[in-house]
């Protein structure tokens, strides 16, 4: 075998081929480099090819590719957590058709080679079994007809249900591996814009050119190796004529089996490298304009100042209702100049005095104003004053702490005091 890979190399067919390859390459190369350079050249002048009817295009003109790039402009902010989840609900996530179309490849080979025995044994009984029946069609009414197809799809399924089965499982888990389990029904319903997805890439860019790449690398290394297995086994596949019929098959299901896992095995390094790409390809798409990240925050979290004004109606509301019970209270208790709180008892309700309404500077002031139109007590105690607005929040009744200096406090007003029965 050595030999023939050696003599494989050395031939003037091999090395024509790898001459005409890497010419191919370079003019690619040096197409390729003008269009990232920013242009690509269409070439203005006509010439027919004598002897066909071929017309060569010779001369170039130039067009900017900038012109056609103005919709990526800009987008520098990275996708938010929200910009992914609306595409993963559509369907759109990062995919790679090459991983999933290479497993199933490498497992629909595995498991004929595996099971190549016995589907050659069940593949030899099925043909003879149903080859002499074709020969004699004319013979057979639509009733044997019927039941002569119906035997066919019953022993054609038998025979290839574990090939089917293995490349199903291999296209799930080639999806699988990739975006995990996931269900999109937006992504099955129907729009104009798949008849032609990729109608808006003609023009070269990024994607367009590596899948040229993609698609010559395919081409040019499963010729090579397919070349090379195929004139390693050769000179014994021109001896299968002096071979028994089952050493021939063999022999040949042997060489197709090596040639198939040789470019599965080439292409899931190519769908592995597909993968990556068509990652970061994703993750450029979804990034956003300064504009589009900051119109995104609006609506997720509110415009910031339609959010402070709504917080500052709610807070005015909540203090509008909250002066309002200060009438009620029993007593205000204060700190002359920054806390006033406004206490308040009723007997077979309350289990201790509640905080009805409070408030710091201006809303203190305010507070003690109400309570002396409307005759309620005020009592100067800062120390109880401050801890009262800083441990108890307004509908809350004042722990257990504070009982003994509070009640001291009430004891002492008579309006308290015939209140609750005291005077």
């Amino acid at each position: 075998m050595k030999k023939n890979f050696g003599y494989c190399f050395q031939t003037p067919m091999i090395r024509s081929l790898f001459h005409s390859l890497q010419a191919m390459f370079f003019s690619i190369l040096e197409r390729l480099q003008g269009i990232l350079n920013g242009s690509f050249f269409l070439e203005d002048k006509l010439t027919p090819v004598s002897g066909s009817n071929l017309i060569f295009l010779t001369g170039s003109y130039e067009i900017q590719l900038q012109l056609f790039a103005a919709a990526d402009e800009g987008r520098t902010e990275p996708p938010s957590e929200r910009r992914r989840r609306e595409e993963k609900e559509k369907g759109n996530v990062p995919k790679s058709n090459e991983v999933a179309s290479t497993l199933v490849l490498l497992g629909g080979t595995g498991v004929l080679f595996l099971l190549g025995d016995t589907f050659i044994k069940n593949t030899a009984i099925f043909i003879k079994k149903y080859l002499p029946m074709g020969m004699h069609h004319e013979r057979f009414g639509a009733e044997e007809f019927r039941v002569i197809l119906s035997g066919v799809s019953k022993d054609f399924f038998n025979l290839l249900w574990p090939v089917l089965a293995i490349t199903l499982v291999f296209a799930i888990v080639g999806n699988v591996v990739q975006v995990g389990f996931m269900f999109s029904p937006r992504a099955l319903s129907f729009r104009f814009d798949r008849i032609s997805p990729n109608f808006k890439r003609v023009l070269p860019n990024r994607q367009t050119l590596f899948n040229l790449v993609k698609s010559l690398a395919k081409v040019v290394l499963i010729g090579v190796i397919s070349y090379i297995l195929i004139f390693g086994d050769f000179l014994k596949v021109l001896l299968t004529g002096n071979m028994g019929m089952m050493q021939a098959i063999s022999l040949v299901t042997y060489s197709g089996f090596k040639i198939m896992m040789a470019v599965g095995l080439l292409l899931l390094g190519i769908a592995v490298a597909d993968f990556f790409f068509q990652k970061s390809e994703f993750e450029e798409s979804l990034k956003q304009t300064p504009s589009e990240a900051k119109r995104e925050m609006k609506e997720d979290s509110g415009d910031p100042v339609m959010k402070n004004r709504r917080m500052q109606l709610a807070r005015d509301m909540m203090q509008g209702n909250m002066l309002r019970e200060v009438p009620k209270a029993d007593v205000v208790i204060t700190n002359p100049t920054h806390y006033s709180v406004a206490l308040s008892y009723e007997m077979g309700r309350d289990s201790a005095p509640r905080v009805i309404a409070k408030g710091e500077n201006r809303l203190a002031l305010e507070i003690r104003r109400i309570a002396r139109e409307n005759d309620v007590p005020i009592v100067e105690s800062p120390k109880q004053a401050r801890l009262l607005y800083a441990q108890v929040e307004v509908g809350e009744e004042i722990p257990q702490e504070f009982f003994q200096a509070v009640v001291q406090i009430l004891i002492t007003l008579e309006k308290f005091k015939k209140k609750v029965g005291m005077a």
